[in-house]
């Protein structure tokens, strides 16, 4: 069954639209490095099960926090808050691509337009669904996906937010797709790193992770010039998987 309703998430406190600029748009670039500070927990596993074992292993391991070395995190969602008012950039976001792979969704983090589709890619020899629920656990779609290599597409909601995706056959996997209504956003690199092209002026950096707490911050950037970013979160501030508001 599918659907897409409409749903509500929690939002930031407004803040005040960014004038349009009346002439050429002048662009400059955001790039940092997101970290986590102190040692991160142990990754916690699940067993599989014997039909999926020989693709998948005998264990399954939580994905909801993954920590390169120096403590760079991966997955992390990098946007900016006034993004709706702004010029729309000349490159479109990349499309948004959610792939099943030995009984693990890769990324396990996205983020995407609201509104736009989602690309769904079954690379297991195995049968999957893939459910997406907004909100207070509001279905956005259920789909089955049997064959490998099989190829889907879905709307996200128009309203941004959040989609947790889940996988009722291996109920170890999960995913989570952080939507916008503007094209200000990325995603940290597997070394924590993030670039974004942006128009000069004055913007609010935003930065998630499904288990740790949304923080921002305020920087002015000059046509043609990069400002270093950096963010740092502490092991203290964790969440536990699953548990994010």
């Amino acid at each position: 069954i599918e659907a897409q309703p409409e749903w509500a998430t929690e939002e930031a406190a407004p803040v005040a639209a960014a004038p349009r600029p009346t002439g050429p748009v002048k662009w400059g670039e955001i790039e940092g490095r997101v970290l986590l500070t102190g040692t991160p927990p142990q990754a916690s596993s699940a067993p599989t099960s014997a039909t999926v074992a020989s693709v998948c292993g005998d264990q399954a391991e939580d994905r909801s926090l993954v920590v390169g070395g120096e403590g760079a995190l991966a997955h992390a969602v990098v946007s900016l808050q006034d993004g709706a008012a702004l010029p729309v950039p000349d490159a479109p976001a990349p499309q948004p691509v959610l792939d099943q792979k030995q009984c693990h969704y890769e990324p396990p983090t996205l983020a995407a337009k609201a509104g736009g589709e989602l690309v769904l890619r079954n690379s297991d020899p195995l049968v999957h669904n893939v459910r997406a629920q907004a909100g207070t656990n509001r279905s956005v779609f259920n789909v089955a996906m049997p064959l490998e290599g099989m190829t889907l597409r879905r709307p996200l909601p128009a309203e941004p937010g959040t989609v947790q995706v889940r996988c009722d056959v291996h109920p170890w996997m999960r995913a989570v797709v952080r939507t916008f209504d503007h094209p200000y956003f990325t995603t940290t690199t597997p070394d924590g790193r993030f670039r974004m092209r942006v128009p000069e002026g004055a913007h609010t950096l935003v930065f998630w992770h499904d288990r740790l707490p949304e923080t921002s911050r305020t920087v002015t950037v000059r046509a043609g010039e990069t400002v270093q970013v950096d963010q740092t979160w502490g092991v203290d501030a964790l969440r536990q998987a699953g548990s994010a508001k």
